[in-house]
């Protein structure tokens, strides 16, 4: 799975768009059950004569949505993961344990059981309940919901076909012909979604037997089930009911104000400068020894220098990555201390395959080898990173260690390949291609596109990235116009809407976050949101349905062998395709104010154990 910062939960995600923390391993490390003794991490230490606090610096502000069932903020992410537990979470080698409950696999793959540890409340008191895991994965499956998760729960029993027939109702209610009305009203819509909904609830996909055991019930082999099912942040019953306006669920009292389950408590948010969260008493854990954490929304070329004045404690956290150009200043303060773990996410070019000229495979071929990939890495990463080739973070198991092409930087090539197309120069050098048939340099048949990015403070690599790719592509006769937005804009100017073509955008950078399992659902069918590309029979042809068919084969064993086979093919298909060019993933750097101690630093991120803090 993936995410704009997909997940967000500590220990367990994600989507969201640019940065990165990990859900959770498929196969559990090849074991079928968990357990572990309820509250056996739990213990407290006496609090401080004087409230301890640690300021993380966040390059971009969050939005405010902090429910990370709809949240597609990374930002918003790192604050919620705090907020938030799941029912299980991850050990150092990346395999699962349980957190807030025991797990078991059972009827050959087709039932996965949860066993609810006891001593575990909410912010406000009541304990967690399996109707609280119920209501977290009956509101994603709500008709109306806003997200791209349902997808993911599709293997549940009846899920499939309940889904299915939803789609077929939205598109009477919105035809994706924009000149034929539509065939119902939105009242009726609602009577028969809810209907549907209702109908597959009663089918017994999740069943909760006791207030501590629930079961959920699939119709084939879901090789995530734990990453999507123990992974996700579970919320109140009573908050998720709250949300009645479940399409604008970002902007609800239960998503600005939430309650949860982890280590810290949601105190407030400064629109655009921070967020404050106190330490939860009743953690299951035991009560955090840091009194408060902070989220300070920075300018990143001023992390430096508020790092050394003792301002921010913390940078390089989540989502917000350094600029590796600063770290050499890092290293030189004395009361810093520093370490570097492989990124589980990626950067890419994405198209717009809607236009006709981008779905030229060999232009979009031609883009990455004029593209000089290696060269971001090494002047904009400082060596930290690398170029990646396929849609997986190199840390993934999927990730292809060979077969697929590596397009190195090779100017003189993509201008021959682009020669071949049929894309010559014009008289001021921009390439074009008489699609029209009128002999005219019509506008649409050049080679002269606008790249758009998210600007402000989010992600200054990629913004200094957007100069370097606009002059390579210039040099062999692609003519770029940059365009900054801001991110949110951004966003959703690029979302992917069912049956429509988007004209609001012709080329974008941006950035994944990945989940440990390759699973790639959400992102490359023809219904998904985050199909920013519209990658489609429409216009990629068999590939299109080659590729989907091989997603959902991944989907359908444990055996990791046979799925590593699965995703080998899918991404030589992308990797020969190129809806994105990729550019590269970065190695997340953390610098943390030695008065800070207790911080994890391998790959699961600092964030994971902040209960576990502790202030010198």
């Amino acid at each position: 799975m993936v995410g704009l910062r997909r997940g967000g939960r500590r220990g367990a995600v994600l989507v969201v768009l640019l940065a990165v923390l990990l859900l959770a391993s498929a196969c559990g490390g090849g074991a079928t059950t968990g357990q572990a003794p309820s509250g056996s991490e739990a213990g407290s230490e006496a609090a401080p004569a004087q409230p301890t606090q640690v300021t993380i610096a966040q390059t971009t502000a969050p939005s405010g949505d902090f429910n990370p069932l709809v949240s597609t903020s990374a930002y918003d992410s790192d604050v919620s993961s705090l907020i938030f537990d799941s029912l299980l979470r991850y050990k150092p080698d990346l395999s699962f344990e349980p957190n807030m409950a025991d797990y078991a696999i059972e009827d050959n793959g087709l039932t996965l059981t949860f066993t609810i540890h006891d001593g575990i409340k909410f912010h406000d008191g009541n304990p967690l309940t399996a109707n609280d895991v119920a209501a977290t994965f009956y509101f994603i499956m709500d008709p109306n919901y806003p997200g791209p998760a349902q997808s993911n729960l599709a293997t549940l029993k009846g899920a499939q076909d309940y889904l299915d027939k939803l789609g077929e109702l939205r598109a009477k209610l919105h035809p994706a012909d924009s000149e034929t009305p539509p065939s119902i009203t939105q009242e009726q819509f609602d009577e028969q979604a809810k209907q549907l909904f209702d109908q597959w609830k009663q089918g017994g996909a999740i069943e909760v037997v006791d207030d501590k055991t629930i079961k959920f019930h699939f119709d084939s082999v879901y090789a995530p089930a734990l990453q999507t099912f123990g992974g996700t942040a579970i919320l109140e019953a009573s908050q998720l009911a709250s949300i009645t306006d479940v399409a604008n669920a970002a902007t609800a009292q239960a998503s600005t104000h939430p309650i949860g389950t982890g280590p810290y408590k949601f105190v407030q948010y400064v629109t655009g400068q921070y967020t404050e969260l106190e330490a939860n008493p009743d953690y299951f854990r035991g009560k955090p020894k840091v009194d408060r954490i902070i989220f300070k929304v920075v300018n990143q070329d001023a992390m430096v220098g508020l790092m050394q004045s003792g301002d921010v404690d913390a940078v390089g956290v989540g989502s917000s990555q350094i600029n590796p150009e600063d770290q050499p200043l890092f290293d030189q303060m004395s009361n810093v201390y520093s370490w570097e773990v492989p990124q589980f996410g990626y950067q890419f070019m994405f198209f717009n395959l809607d236009d006709p000229r981008l779905q030229d495979k060999t232009v979009r071929q031609a883009m990455a080898y004029a593209i000089d990939r290696q060269g971001i890495v090494d002047q904009l990463l400082q060596g930290h990173g690398q170029v990646i080739n396929a849609p997986w973070a190199p840390p993934q198991w999927a990730y292809p260690k060979s077969g697929i092409n590596e397009y190195p930087y090779d100017p003189d090539k993509a201008k021959q390949m682009l020669d071949q197309a049929g894309w010559k120069p014009d008289a001021d050098g921009v390439r074009w291609k008489d699609l029209n048939g009128n002999g005219k340099e019509d506008a649409n048949e050049k080679l002269s596109f606008t790249l758009k990015y998210p600007g402000g403070t989010s992600n200054p690599v990629r913004q200094k990235s957007a100069p370097l790719i606009q002059a390579n592509l210039q040099a062999v006769g692609i003519q770029i116009q940059l365009q900054a937005e801001d991110f949110n804009q951004y966003i959703s100017e690029i979302t992917h809407v069912p049956g429509k073509k988007n004209t609001s955008f012709d080329m974008g950078l941006l950035g994944w976050s990945l989940t440990v399992d390759p699973d790639l659902t959400g992102l490359f069918g023809e219904s998904d949101p985050y199909n920013f590309t519209d990658w489609s029979h429409a216009t990629v042809g068999d590939d299109y349905d080659r590729s989907i068919q091989l997603i959902q084969e991944g989907l359908q064993t444990f055996d990791q062998n046979e799925r590593q086979q699965i995703y080998q093919e899918l991404g030589k298909i992308f990797n020969e395709d190129l809806p994105y060019v990729f550019l590269y993933s970065q190695t997340n750097i953390t610098d943390f104010n030695k008065r800070v101690q207790n911080v994890n630093q391998d790959i699961r991120g600092a964030l994971f154990n902040a209960y576990e803090w502790t202030v010198q």
